[in-house]
């Protein structure tokens, strides 16, 4: 299966992991303008002047790495935002640098760091953040030490020709059409990552079984110190935003996440429950999150249960999909609660 922003906690983790080891600190901005001199001075996108160019305000507010993991640094993902898709569009947009990344992810903000929220590309260069304090060592090699070799994960890469086993299980996408209801095989997306890829993205781009992935949950899950140490764990299961971006996050998430009476907000890792879901489902305190082919996972600290629901099918959201996976968190809880009574 390919990640999609699925693996929000393994870029959480990798960063994490690199606070608990003192390579740079949650709340720093100095750190971040050392290691990312790219975001040291952002400037906002207003909109764009009578002959089209873009027109740009500096930032007041300077960009930690609490910001880049809880999607609260300004930034956006241009697929979704007009005002950064009209951006790209500009000879400014379309200027090409030397590095891959940074031709993708190098972009003015759309709004001021701290006071709003959404999903964006500041994951991406939290990862790019990693390698950077690790003396440019590549993401995957890190998140090989890091993550996977404690966890004992192998069938897990970015590079699909590196692990022929990977490549072979991969399972291909497919899309269920409206008017039928029947599958049929999605050949290409703008949110598919590719076969073969000049860089490991912080956002997206793994394959993996969805076992191995399961391992990473489980981790966290038991905060058993083979990831992470203990006081890094539960800063992750703790409220990240302001009111205000709070406001912003359940605006947008709640549409497609969630019935209009649940609360929510953003942890360091995933959406954090700030109340029990309904229907003998997860508790107040869990976190999820998923990816763009309805791939789902969860981490209930109180209930002591992690679920993990894997899918490549489109489109997101698909109202069948999120049906059964409904289905089957309640499943889970409603096993774990026998289990427990035995």
């Amino acid at each position: 299966m390919s990640s999609s922003t699925f693996d929000e906690d393994f870029r959480t983790a990798i960063d994490n992991k690199c606070v608990e080891r003192g390579l740079f600190s949650l709340d720093s901005p100095d750190d971040i303008a050392r290691l990312l001199p790219e975001l040291a001075a952002p400037e906002i996108l207003t909109g764009f002047d009578a002959e089209g160019k873009p027109v740009k305000v500096p930032a007041k507010n300077r960009i930690t790495l609490r910001h880049l993991l809880a999607h609260t640094a300004g930034m956006a993902n241009e697929l979704m935002d007009p005002l950064l898709s009209a951006w790209r569009k500009t000879p400014e947009g379309r200027r090409v640098h030397g590095d891959a990344f940074m031709s993708e992810y190098v972009m003015p903000l759309v709004y001021e760091p701290g006071e709003s929220w959404m999903y964006s590309v500041s994951i991406d260069w939290a990862g790019k953040l990693v390698e950077r304090a690790n003396g440019g060592v590549a993401l995957e090699a890190y998140m090989q030490q890091y993550i996977w070799d404690p966890l004992g994960m192998q069938d897990i890469t970015f590079h699909l020709e590196k692990k022929a086993l990977v490549k072979q299980r991969r399972i291909e996408m497919t899309s269920r059409v409206p008017e039928s209801g029947l599958l049929i095989p999605q050949s290409w997306s703008p949110y598919f990552a590719p076969e073969r890829v000049s860089y490991a993205s912080g956002g997206s781009g793994l394959w993996g079984s969805a076992p191995e992935f399961l391992k990473v949950l489980t981790s966290i899950l038991r905060d058993d110190g083979k990831l992470l140490a203990s006081g890094i764990v539960v800063e992750m299961f703790k409220s990240q935003l302001s009111q205000a971006s709070k406001d912003s996050c359940m605006d947008i998430l709640k549409p497609t996440h969630g019935n209009a009476a649940f609360e929510f907000t953003w942890g360091l890792g995933g959406k954090y429950s700030s109340e029990d879901m309904p229907s003998e489902r997860r508790k107040k305190g869990s976190l999820a999150w998923g990816g763009y082919p309805n791939s789902l996972w969860w981490i209930d600290p109180e209930a002591g249960v992690a679920g993990l629901y894997a899918s490549h099918l489109l489109p997101t959201d698909d109202k069948k999909t999120t049906d059964m996976f409904d289905e089957f968190e309640k499943d889970v809880y409603q096993q774990a609660q026998a289990s427990s009574a035995m």
